[in-house]
């Protein structure tokens, strides 16, 4: 199994031109990529006329892409709290919702919207068994934190005081917050 990431300075947008290069070096295996909303719509929804245009040839025409949709270029406003202590700058942050599925349809293309976790493994069934490309549009919450593990005790502490010293989404970061740790303490729980 082969994967690829776009480098170590937040690349945005390859995802989808990086799974449509892998059908063409293999099209006999399915191909997926995971993207932010951002990037699909930076150029993500683009390469999915290109996908249209290639997947007959594909001997497995099963590509599907993923995207996280959040409203929100939620990797750069994590940053921002992360390492300058801002708050949430929605100017320039808050992105058009899209129905990503729905473009895919115009497209000839497969696609379903998820808004609720249990509908998420229906989704994923649905784009691998499908007979051409596939999208899933992943509702998601941008108000959780993506806290890596490599994460610093100054980055930790400017991203709490971002989000109390007047983050527009300081509730549903602090209430997600407070739920994932509640998490690690529960059966089944993440610790």
């Amino acid at each position: 199994m082969r994967g690829s990431l776009s480098g170590t300075l937040a690349t945005m947008g390859p995802g989808v031109p990086y799974l449509i290069g892998a059908k063409f070096a293999y099209p006999d295996r399915p191909g997926i990529a995971l993207v932010g909303d951002g990037a699909m719509q930076m150029n993500g929804m683009a390469e999915l006329i290109t996908a249209a245009k290639y997947y007959p040839e594909w001997s497995d025409p099963r590509l599907v892409v993923a995207v996280l949709n959040n409203h929100d270029l939620n990797q750069v406003t994590w940053e921002m709290r992360a390492m300058q202590g801002a708050p949430q700058f929605e100017d320039s942050q808050a992105i058009p919702d899209v129905r990503y599925a729905d473009v895919a349809a115009l497209f000839g293309l497969g696609g379903v919207r998820v808004e609720r976790p249990e509908d998420v493994a229906p989704a994923w069934r649905q784009a691998l068994a499908a007979d051409r490309p596939f999208v899933i549009d992943f509702r998601t919450d941008p108000a959780v934190p993506p806290i890596p593990p490599h994460a610093t005790w100054d980055q930790i502490k400017a991203s709490a005081s971002s989000v109390l010293h007047g983050d527009s989404d300081r509730g549903d970061v602090v209430r997600q917050g407070l739920k994932a740790k509640l998490q690690d303490f529960l059966p089944g729980g993440a610790g």
